[in-house]
């Protein structure tokens, strides 16, 4: 096979249609010089076909495609803004409302269909509360990564008493509405009781708390 190759690279100039071998010939007269400038006005009026084609798209869709949020699994009210992925679309298919990908963040406030563009109607300007129960409030608890304490979890709340204080289980099988990651470290959003809150809140003051991962009430 390198033999046949070799054989077909070493042969005489292909034979071009006559009006090709008389632009061929004209083109090998020019000057280097004007050949590169013929070449970068080619070039340059290629560009402005290929821009000018693009900007007739936009206009006849709108304008510029924009950047929409979407939804790749159903999500319920109470579930965190997760499993999302982005998509440009046309200016009229993307709803006034709709969310930038860095505004995708919060607590699903309406049901969204998998698929679904993600809008501000969504999302409830209530947080992570969104969806909890009237006798349960979101209360931060310090966490650490290598618990993996995700949002739409549950745990048990346990306090870890200093000196002789003994451990104490303060809630159990309590929701996670939220993990949140700053400099400082991980904060986990939990759903307590008033009670409940006011224990962790002592807990956290003497000494620390611990986030026990917990399966859901359906399945206990």
């Amino acid at each position: 096979m390198p033999a046949r190759i070799d054989a077909l690279l070493r042969g005489p100039h292909l034979r071009l249609p006559r009006p090709l071998d008389a632009v061929s010939e004209r083109w090998s007269r020019l000057r280097p010089r004007v050949r590169a400038l013929v070449v970068a006005a080619a070039v340059a009026m290629t560009g402005a076909a290929v821009d000018a084609h693009v900007r007739s798209l936009q206009s006849a869709w709108g304008g510029p495609a924009v950047d929409v949020v979407v939804t790749t699994r159903s999500l319920a009210v109470g579930d965190a803004l997760e499993g999302l992925r982005t998509v440009a679309v046309p200016p009229p298919l993307a709803p006034p409302d709709a969310v930038t990908p860095a505004q995708a963040r919060g607590v699903v406030s309406l049901p969204v269909p998998a698929g679904a563009v993600v809008t501000r109607a969504h999302l409830d300007p209530r947080g992570p509360a969104a969806g909890l129960p009237a006798g349960l409030r979101a209360v931060p608890v310090p966490s650490e990564a290598g618990w993996g304490v995700q949002a739409g979890g549950w745990v048990d709340v346990w306090t870890l008493g200093g000196g002789e204080e003994p451990s104490a289980l303060v809630a159990q099988g309590r929701p996670v509405l939220d993990v949140i990651e700053d400099p400082g470290g991980l904060t986990s959003l939990v759903g307590l009781s008033a009670s409940e809150a006011e224990a962790v809140t002592a807990g956290l003051a003497v000494g620390r708390v611990l986030l026990a991962h917990a399966p859901p009430p359906a399945s206990r």
